[in-house]
């Protein structure tokens, strides 16, 4: 019998209790701060807190948290926006940027729909003009913004929640019946110096120019037809030293040299005297990273609302503070002999750009500091300390995954394939040495170089990890000597060997390694293609592997079975799937059909689950999902025919997580027992069945992590105990931070 366990290793996550060791606020005592082991509670809400008044705390690594933060006003007082800094360690003071977590993204939307109807809507300014233009409306239930300039141009500009070096901003428009006019501002500086995307309806125009000293010069410009009374999608995009313009996304796009004097900081609009033209909303995307530490979006007030008195610390009058959310200033104004309040939503990464990780036991220290960078006068500094979870690797599950890890090697290792951020992706090789509690990159100087994990699948043989690693342009071989190795143990021995360069017009690839040493690998270009790695090391020409089908194919997944024959099941875009081997001497044998219905979109590519193949009975099973969202198997005995369909769960399994094109399953094999891991589409919680006695209940194993990813090996622990271990993500949405390690323990084999 097969008993289910939750792993000790998979923790529930939550703040952790208070070092006891009191802060020292640069004031000499008079300010304090507290933080927050609830993240999404109310903003003034005086209830779950971490420490106390002034206590250092313990943070878990990649598990959001927020400061509150007392600043006292002195001298003539101060005003102006204020940041915050960190120092790991003893190290420098950085200033900390706002990138989410777990998804990083610079996104803003302003829009109208919450302002008041005959009032200018907040959080904008006039830079030229008169306020009395701007103006919320109501239009067929709809609430936009009127901008109408009279004898003077109007400029209203609406402040950057981030400092941005590529950026893109939207804007969508509608001009009048007479016609109209209107551009978006962009680095914005002064009046005489900014950028401008001018479209000129009556004209049909487009013009995109540069102001400079208040002279425009203008970078390019083009005609093009825009009609009245609709809404008009406007963009600009400046990424490196070049400028794109789109209007209505395929209407018109064109590019232009992008100045590099010229800043990004700054969104707004200009209409021209005597125009009129509505405003919709603004789109505006910054360049996102996965810094070390961040600042975050706050889950229970959004940015600038009003803190009250819940610090108890300073004895000078209280004068209301602000929250941050998703930002990185805290607008203030204060005078001398008052005391405010700021909160800050923070997460702390095991993992960030670069590979870059951070240890047990690191201390983060925080401060407010002023534009200049100049710590605040009487601001306290709380210093966080970082705890790892058991079993967190935190990082970026690959985005479709064949087998990945955990592999056990003789020693006990375990060795896992994944990135560190979304925003960064590196090939990285992680491994264990304490069953899964703890994990560190292994030879990350010798990574290779190339990254972008779209499509992984991996063989351990012998000490050697052997690897088909697939992007866009191309598949690419790499080998990791393990631990175990005889001569070159925990380093990469092949790094981004070609295998294939055949385009994908979806990204899944699988591999196979022969008795002989030789491989091969089948991978979808614009088809299901294999090529063959001989014992010397060469690939030979790729081949299509199914070129009368009548469709095109993708998805495939190979096994290796007796006499080096592999077993291969494969998605045709019609939502079949089918079943051949390659043999030996390389003769394919004919396809024979498994299944339809498997769904006609993208989204179903990868409806195969890896392969399973039992030696001892020579037989294969594959597993696959319907478009229904339920999983079925069909087994292959002695070259024998397919067995008839047997459902394995009437769970429906979510598919297509963040752009995966497969199920968000996993099957392996224990002696003659056939094990599926499985996220639930309704509830996103991880699930467990087997096949001993037919297919059993799903048992639930990790509830509610809005799970995307799981994979796994069953290997006996260098305790005796013979577990499925596993690495699912918990809900990153295809971010990154929330990779974690749990087992099944499987009794009586």
């Amino acid at each position: 019998m097969t008993r289910v366990v939750l792993s000790a290793l998979v923790a529930t996550y939550v703040v952790m209790g208070c070092t006891g060791v009191p802060a020292v606020p640069e004031s000499g005592g008079s300010t304090a701060f507290r933080v927050r082991s609830d993240f999404a509670a109310p903003l003034n809400q005086d209830t779950v807190w971490a420490g106390a008044l002034g206590e250092n705390v313990v943070i878990q690594a990649d598990r959001p948290f927020r400061i509150r933060m007392e600043v006292e006003g002195s001298g003539e007082g101060t005003a102006g926006p204020l940041g915050l800094q960190v120092r790991r360690n003893e190290g420098p003071w950085i200033s900390l940027e706002a990138h989410d977590f777990p998804y990083s993204q610079r996104s803003e939307e302003v829009a109208f729909g919450d302002a008041e109807v005959g009032a200018m809507p907040p959080g904008w300014t006039v830079a030229r003009g008169s306020e009395s233009g701007m103006t919320v409306v109501e239009e067929g239930g709809e609430r936009v913004l009127r901008a109408q300039a009279g004898e003077e141009v109007l400029v209203a500009l609406h402040p950057s929640p981030w400092e941005l070096e590529g950026f893109t901003l939207v804007g969508f428009v509608r001009f009048p019946a007479g016609g109209g006019s209107a551009a978006l501002v962009f680095g914005y500086e002064d009046e005489g110096n900014h950028g401008l995307l001018h479209l000129d309806q009556g004209a049909g125009q487009v013009r995109l120019s540069r102001v400079v000293g208040g002279a425009e010069t203008v970078l390019a410009e083009r005609q093009v037809a825009v009609p009245t009374g609709e809404w008009i999608e406007l963009e600009v995009q400046g990424e490196g030293d070049v400028l794109e313009v789109k209007v209505q996304d395929d209407l018109l796009e064109f590019t232009a040299p992008r100045d590099p004097g010229l800043p990004a900081e700054g969104l707004g609009f200009l209409v021209p005297a005597g125009k009129s033209v509505d405003f919709r909303e603004f789109l505006l995307e910054g360049e996102p990273s996965t810094p070390g530490v961040s600042i975050v979006t706050a889950e229970s007030f959004g940015h600038g609302a009003p803190t009250t008195d819940l610090l108890s610390a300073s004895t000078l009058p209280f004068r209301p503070g602000v929250a941050v959310s998703g930002a990185e200033r805290a607008a203030w104004s204060s005078t001398a002999g008052n005391h405010t309040e700021f909160e800050w939503p923070l997460v702390i990464r095991l993992l960030a750009d670069g590979a870059v990780a951070h240890e047990e036991g690191d201390t983060f220290t925080f401060r407010m500091v002023d534009r200049e960078g100049d710590s605040v006068e009487g601001g306290a500094q709380p210093m966080i300390s970082l705890t790892i979870p058991p079993g967190h690797l935190g990082g970026t599950f690959v985005e479709t995954p064949g087998r990945i890890g955990p592999w056990q090697t003789s020693n006990g290792d375990l060795y896992f394939i994944m990135e560190p951020t979304e925003t960064d992706n590196l090939f990285l090789m992680m491994k264990s040495s304490d069953q899964g509690r703890s994990w560190r990159e292994v030879d990350g100087g010798k990574r290779p170089r190339t990254g972008d994990l779209e499509s992984v699948d991996g063989r351990l043989v012998d000490g050697t990890i052997h690897i088909i690693h697939q992007i866009t342009e191309a598949s690419l071989y790499h080998a990791f000597h393990t631990s175990d190795h005889p001569t070159a143990p925990d380093q990469w021995g092949v790094t981004d060997e070609v295998a294939a360069t055949a385009t994908a017009v979806a990204q899944l690839a699988t591999l196979v390694v022969r008795s002989d040493g030789s491989m091969v690998t089948l991978h979808t270009g614009e088809t299901v293609r294999y090529a063959v790695r001989s014992p010397a090391g060469r690939w030979g020409p790729e081949s299509v592997l199914d070129p009368v089908l009548g469709v095109e194919t993708a998805g495939p997944q190979a096994v290796l079975g007796a006499d080096d024959a592999v077993h291969l099941a494969y998605y045709g875009m019609d939502g079949t799937i089918w079943y051949r081997r390659l043999l030996a001497d390389g003769t394919l044998t004919p396809r024979e059909p498994l299944a339809s219905g498997a769904g006609a979109t993208r989204a179903e590519f990868g409806a195969v689950l890896p392969l399973v193949y039992i030696p001892d009975r020579n037989t294969v099973v594959v597993v696959y999902r319907l478009d229904d969202g339920t999983l079925w198997e069909r087994r292959v005995t002695a070259n024998g025919a397919p067995t008839p369909p047997v459902q394995v769960t009437d769970r429906r399994v979510i598919t297509d997580a963040v752009d995966a094109q497969q199920p968000a399953a996993d099957a392996v094999l224990d002696g003659a027992t056939v094990h599926v891991l499985f996220v639930e589409e309704s509830s996103r919680s991880l699930f467990h069945t087997h096949d001993g006695g037919g297919w059993q209940p799903p048992t639930l194993q990790v509830e509610g992590i809005l799970g995307s990813w799981v994979r796994g090996n069953v290997y006996t622990r260098p305790d005796g105990v013979r577990v499925y271990g596993y690495v699912y993500d918990a809900g990153s949405f295809g971010g990154a931070g929330m990779n974690r390690f749990g087992e099944v323990v499987l009794e009586g084999r």
